[in-house]
């Protein structure tokens, strides 16, 4: 019900605050702002207080890191709401991978952006104090004038920036957004999950190198507590397969734009992607639901069901025909790895979280992914999971790991452990304690004075 309420609110609120905006009227804004504020985490006797923006994956990390530490509250301001203070300086147009290029005739409009939100913020912080903002990229248009000002407010801005996934395919690509089409990073400091993502922004001259540190991804802490937990239980009362749901351009060398769109670097690229891999996956998970009644499978989607299913052509499969089959949309995965004796992915954060937690994991490598076009831009995890080299074994995997699941283990195998150290700078489950130290420092050296 809160939930359905706040969205309510969203929808009523985010016209009001773009006409304001567009009337210049920052203490109108402001007090909005403040009624849209929602404590998240109370935090100890003399915390300070940070704010995010919520965002999906972002919100877990920023959870796990500070909403255990006493030093810290945490509130939290819905995106939709610097958005839609965007909204009244720039056109629907721009967006995260065209703010930094639109060109010159746009700065003025910026500019007006900047100061409407010191103006605002200079109200919302004389009512709500903050010792810190925090959000999940570097990147996002909607925040870039808020980050500046809130900066130069003399409170830290920081991005706990949470896409690290980069096969070596896309390295370039990426090195070529943020350096062309990103403009550099006008907040305090930028949190990363590993030194791929480090180098690649000090390269792409996002952010001096003494402003980006490496922390790991911090909601992986969890799955490694729940894995040293769980280590010797007896598995679930049904085998449960967990598929997670990948589109035909997952991983390829697109440019994400405002919506659904994707815009293509190339002629040779834009011909690329995972047709016949998708539909492969997605008519294995039904078919093992059809033939094997015993075993749940799980489908694991992204974002809203009704766009996913889209997404990964789900109108084809009739998921809602087997009993043994559900489909998930959006929000955090814990609980599905949890429930999962495998678990199924192709190019997803969420395949770490499942190592961390002890899960057998099986990538499908046949199709398209099997052609030589395809070798850069395929996450290789090594040894550390298993791969199939077309559906029919893909199939018997996924059924044989489910009836007959392996232990969960204590202690994470030496080949998952390089696995999670490379890609989230996460093997030993303590990213939560770098952040919350991050972002304790900033606060620190902001106050200009020890805090207890």
């Amino acid at each position: 019900m809160a939930r359905v309420l706040r969205a309510a609110r969203r929808r009523a609120l985010t016209p009001l605050i773009t006409l304001l905006a567009k009337r210049g009227n920052a203490r109108a804004v402001a007090r909005l702002l403040r009624w849209a504020v929602v404590p998240l985490d109370e935090g100890g006797p003399g915390a300070a207080t940070v704010l995010i923006l919520p965002k999906e994956g972002f919100t877990e990390d920023a959870m796990a890191a500070l909403g255990p530490d006493p030093r810290f509250r945490v509130l939290g301001l819905a995106r939709d709401y610097p958005k839609a203070v965007c909204a009244a300086f720039l056109p629907a147009s721009i967006d995260d991978n065209t703010y930094g290029s639109v060109g010159p005739e746009y700065d003025a409009a910026k500019q007006r952006l900047r100061a409407f939100w010191s103006a605002a913020w200079k109200e919302l912080a004389a009512a709500q104090p903050v010792d810190a903002v925090m959000t999940g990229n570097f990147g996002y248009f909607a925040e870039q004038e808020l980050a500046a000002a809130v900066h130069a407010a003399g409170v830290p801005f920081i991005a706990l920036h949470k896409e690290a996934l980069k096969t070596p395919g896309r390295i370039a690509l990426f090195e070529k957004l943020y350096r062309e089409r990103r403009q550099p990073f006008a907040g305090s400091r930028v949190l990363v999950y590993n030194r791929l993502e480090r180098d690649l922004q000090v390269r792409a001259g996002s952010i001096a190198a003494d402003r980006v540190t490496v922390c790991g991804m911090p909601r992986l802490d969890r799955m490694q507590a729940w894995r040293r937990t769980a280590a010797g239980k007896p598995a679930g009362a049904r085998p449960c397969v967990l598929m997670f749901a990948f589109h035909d351009k997952t991983g390829l060398p697109i440019i994400p734009r405002k919506g659904s769109f994707h815009e293509t670097t190339d002629a040779a690229t834009a011909a690329y992607a995972w047709t016949r891999l998708q539909r492969e996956v997605n008519e294995v998970g039904v078919r093992i639901a059809r033939d094997n009644p015993d075993i749940d499978v799980v489908v694991k989607t992204k974002s809203s069901l009704e766009r996913s299913l889209a997404l990964i052509g789900g109108e084809r499969y009739d998921f809602g025909r087997h009993a043994n089959l559900t489909v998930l949309d959006g929000g955090d995965p814990f609980a599905a790895i949890a429930r999962a004796d495998v678990v199924c992915g192709f190019i997803t954060t969420a395949l770490f979280e499942s190592l961390a937690a002890g899960r057998a994991v099986v990538m499908p490598r046949f199709a398209e992914a099997a052609e030589p076009w395809a070798a850069s831009f395929l996450l290789d995890l090594g040894s550390a999971v298993t791969v199939a080299t077309s559906r029919d074994q893909l199939y018997e995997m996924l059924c044989d790991a489910a009836r007959r699941p392996a232990p969960v283990p204590a202690i994470l195998g030496v080949d998952a452990a390089r696995e999670l150290e490379t890609w989230t700078g996460n093997a030993d489950g303590g990213a939560s304690a770098r952040v919350a130290t991050a972002v304790w420092s900033e606060v620190v050296a902001k106050r200009g004075s020890p805090l207890q």
